[in-house]
């Protein structure tokens, strides 16, 4: 009994850092998570959900309302939306159905899932590396991470994506080990699944592991229900790939378009989630300095790496053909480069523990060896979610809901999608500015109407046939996206000009 209890206790202590990371977590991600107002690309989740639960599946026309027009290709002639895989509709819908639409509950599950991942990520580490240092450093550097903890607070993709890329590699791992048919099942679900969650990051998975297993893996005995395993993978995900036109994403290629995006995401990388030069720069000075280049690792490790570094490589050569550039669509770069961040750690832990302490502290809360700067985006981001933010959604939803009468219309250009999700007004969000596109209500948003409506007839007929209502709230171009940190307002943008909203001065005519 002794012996048990002994086990329990020693259990328990091992699983304190982990359940603290966990509570830490929840603490960054979920606390003011409402506060904010559903941005663009949000609220066309939340919208596209909505009408999951009113028509069966995304359909993009609610009879009213038609969810971004000028994307063409963003629907079929069904009005089903294939823009965007559907899993994170219906987990959307799916919050919506239990605890009804609102700002909460579409961002609950994709929160909740934040917290996991930290879980999930701890497990891998251990699982590749076999080093329960590097497990709770990787799940402790990616709690830490600004730019992992605003994209989990969003409802979108990000969150999902991570688990089923987390989830795919754990049971990778394993069956590897074990030659399991039940691991490569699960690991082929993770796969199949994220085909339906955001397939810009399913093609460089898949790609990688097939690039891992053919060169570092591959066993006669096996070889054959593994490839079963990856056609069964393609022949599940590729209705997807046909009904959606996938190829639509891709850009013309050229290299100047390359290489762009290879720098952009080198750049962003190394500014927000792994100082690269600094740790090359470490490496020449230790190398200089014991006169010995190599890094000696442990065969777990060694495997680690091979598997890390073939997703990271095979994302990064399909990345550079994509036709944006963004920092949300390398977020599951943060848990594999925490993965490789700890076994760097690691050695550093054993060379000197008092610099590990001050690297983690300077790295987490200044940023200095990402940025060269201090640039402390930790502290930026708990005075964010600990104070109250205006943004220019929220003052023009709660104007409109004030003032706005049932079958009033609204025309908005950007920020429409949140304007139809709070208000339920219908929205005029075509591109069009004539005399037949003159509402009840026009907003004026300078940064996509400005250069367009300045000097115009059209705006000439707004100002003489409408009345001026100048809100308290800032016109920034994006709401509070959290993409390129260098964006992101970190609280309410106090030099920006005020949102306008022009309202028809007699209602009902033309």
């Amino acid at each position: 009994m002794s012996f048990i209890r002994f086990k329990a206790a020693k259990t328990m202590k091992t699983n304190v850092p982990i359940i603290l990371l966990l509570a830490i977590a929840s603490t960054l991600i979920f606390t003011n998570i409402s506060n904010q107002y559903l941005w663009q690309d949000e609220a066309e989740t939340a919208l596209l959900a909505k009408n999951v639960l009113q028509f069966g599946y995304p359909r993009a026309y609610d009879g009213k309302n038609l969810i971004n027009p000028p994307i063409r290709t963003g629907y079929a002639e069904d009005y089903g939306w294939r823009y965007h895989p559907w899993m994170q509709f219906y987990i959307t819908a799916l919050s919506f159905k239990i605890f009804g639409p609102g700002t909460f509950s579409a961002r609950f599950p994709f929160a909740l899932l934040g917290v996991i991942n930290i879980l999930l990520l701890y497990l891998l580490a251990y699982q590749l590396t076999r080093q329960r240092f590097v497990a709770i450093c990787s799940a402790f550097l990616m709690t830490m991470s600004v730019p992992y903890l605003l994209l989990m607070r969003q409802c979108r993709y990000y969150a999902p994506a991570i688990f089923l890329i987390l989830f795919a590699i754990l049971f990778y791992s394993k069956y590897q080990e074990e030659k399991s048919t039940g691991n490569l099942a699960f690991f082929s679900l993770a796969l199949i699944l994220l085909g339906y969650t955001v397939h810009g990051m399913f093609v460089p998975m898949y790609a990688a592991i097939g690039l891992h297993y053919l060169t570092f893996a591959f066993e006669k005995k096996t070889f054959p229900k593994t490839a079963v395993a990856g056609v069964i993978v393609l022949a599940a995900v590729l209705p997807w790939f046909l009904y959606s036109n996938s190829g639509a994403h891709v850009a013309d290629i050229t290299l100047e378009r390359i290489r762009k995006n290879l720098e952009f995401e080198l750049r962003m990388i190394n500014k927000y989630l792994f100082p690269v030069f600094f740790f090359m720069a470490m490496y020449f000075a230790r190398g200089l300095w014991k006169r010995r280049w190599t890094i000696r690792l442990l065969p777990a490790e060694k495997n680690a790496l091979k598997i890390i570094s073939a997703v990271l490589l095979m994302s990064l050569a399909a990345f550079g053909f994509a036709q944006e550039r963004n920092l949300r669509y390398l977020v599951y770069f943060i848990p594999l480069l925490s993965i490789i961040q700890g076994l760097i750690l690691l050695r550093l832990m054993r060379f000197n523990r008092l610099l590990l302490v001050t690297f983690l502290t300077l790295s987490i809360f200044t940023g200095v060896f990402n940025m060269g700067r201090f640039e402390m985006f930790l502290p930026k981001y708990i005075y964010e979610i600990t104070h109250d933010y205006d943004g220019p959604i929220e003052g023009i939803v709660t104007f409109l809901n004030k003032n706005a009468s049932p079958g009033d219309v609204v025309k908005i250009t950007y920020g429409d999608m949140p304007v139809i999700f709070y208000t339920g007004l219908e929205v005029d969000n075509t591109r069009i500015f004539d005399e037949e596109h003159l509402p009840e209500w026009i907003v004026f948003r300078r940064w996509w109407d400005g250069k367009q409506l300045l000097w115009d007839a059209y705006f000439q007929e707004v100002n003489r046939t409408y009345n001026k209502h100048v809100l308290d709230y800032p016109d920034i171009p994006w709401e509070n996206r959290p993409g390129d940190l260098g964006y992101h307002r970190f609280s309410t943008d106090r030099e920006a000009p005020n949102i306008i909203i022009f309202e028809r001065r007699e209602k009902g005519t033309s």
